[in-house]
């Protein structure tokens, strides 16, 4: 949810009054130390008096937007009356028919309003001259009048304030100089209207809404307005002298953080490049140990795999050695046979065997079933006049 937004203007310079477009605020009147209090979190726009700004509309100096701001106060060196260094000019945001406008107002004028906000804690997000917050559209001039004073609209870009002495005066006078251009209306917000010698305009009176501020509030829109906090006063200059002796550190830290991200990059690649070569090494290791090996994923994980397969238990261990023992025993006392080969799996010792007659093998048959806690099965074969036979070895049940 947007913050509410709330309009206020000066009545002395420590009084205000104030009113929160939305919210709970509401409008008061009092200090600007009750201001503060009351409107927290709401968006303040002070609305400046017209009496002390001017607006202007000046042809645009050129196509840079970069160089209006220079350019644009000797463009108004002949229509104000001070310095144009006493001034600050605050440009519109889009020209309108080749002509930028402008409001002008003294230096020392608007850091007196920004001060006095700044000693009872209000930070105003935009100050707008009051004369372009009065409704207004093509055709038309639009009047406030209050008791001692009055704002005048003229145009998109135009308007004045005045004290309601020189009202009718100064508006009979823009009336002329307006010439072809008069207003085919005049709408008026108060009373009694003033009288228009040289208009022959019938007023209309608006009866709602009544109050300045609901006014204001009722006709306010960014882009029809001049935010007068630019260029000295806009919020980013008010930081920067509070942010201009850390900028150097700033820029140290800056400097810093860059060289170890790029010592982190560097290492980071370094070790990088250390793991490929590790892991190219350890590919070959498994490729030497395991000959004929197509699929490597892992050759560490893979490789120890390979490696427990191969190692026999302890309980699986000592079984095939007891049996390797007792099996090879007996046999080493008949010389005519030899042992081929042998395997071991699941606690089961196999021993090929060449040679020997059926008695002499009978004879080794029965020196292993003299073993007690042993378990032995002979098969005997006769190929081509040499006899080849298997013995079984396995420990009895308990």
């Amino acid at each position: 949810m947007p913050a509410p937004t709330c309009f206020f203007r000066f009545q002395t310079p420590d009084q205000a009054e104030w009113l929160v477009s939305s919210g709970t605020g509401g409008a008061g009147r009092g200090s600007l130390s009750e201001l503060a209090a009351q409107t927290t979190g709401a968006r303040l726009l002070l609305i400046a008096p017209g009496e002390a700004i001017t607006l202007h509309r000046v042809p645009l100096p050129s196509r840079k937007r970069s160089t209006w701001a220079r350019a644009v106060p000797y463009a108004l060196e002949d229509q104000v009356v001070e310095d144009i260094e006493a001034l600050h000019f605050a440009l519109g945001g889009l020209p309108e028919g080749g002509h930028l406008p402008v409001a002008v107002v003294n230096r020392d004028t608007l850091r007196g309003w920004l001060d006095a906000c700044a000693q009872a804690g209000l930070v105003p997000a935009a100050v707008i001259p009051e004369p372009l917050l009065i409704p207004w559209q093509e055709g038309e001039w639009t009047l406030l009048l209050e008791e001692r004073r009055a704002v005048v609209r003229t145009g998109r870009w135009d308007g004045f304030a005045t004290e309601r002495d020189l009202l009718e005066l100064l508006l009979n006078q823009a009336m002329t100089e307006a010439g072809d251009a008069k207003p085919q209306r005049l709408r008026i917000w108060g009373n009694p209207p003033p009288a228009l010698t040289e208009a022959g305009l019938e007023p209309h009176i608006e009866d709602n809404p009544s109050e300045p501020l609901q006014v204001f509030a009722s006709a306010y829109q960014p882009a029809g307005t001049i935010n007068l906090l630019q260029g000295p006063y806009s919020p980013q200059a008010r930081w920067g002298p509070w942010l201009r002796p850390w900028r150097a550190a700033a820029a140290l830290v800056g400097a810093w953080l860059l060289v170890q991200g790029i010592g982190l990059a560097h290492e980071h690649w370094s070790l990088r490049r250390e793991q490929t070569a590790l892991r190219t090494a350890m590919e070959q290791v498994y490729k030497d140990a395991v000959p004929g090996a197509t699929r490597i994923v892992n050759p560490k994980v893979q490789l120890e795999s390979r490696l427990r397969e191969l190692r026999p238990t302890r309980t699986s261990s000592g079984a095939f050695l007891e049996l390797l023992y007792r099996g090879g025993q007996p046999l080493a006392g008949f010389p005519d046979v030899n042992l081929r080969g042998f395997s071991y799996r699941d606690g089961q010792l196999d021993l090929d065997l060449e040679g020997g007659s059926p008695a002499v093998l009978d004879q080794l048959r029965q020196k292993l079933n003299q073993q007690t806690g042993l378990q032995v099965e002979m098969r005997a074969t006769q190929r081509e006049g040499q006899v080849e036979s298997k013995v079984t070895l396995k420990r009895s049940p308990s």
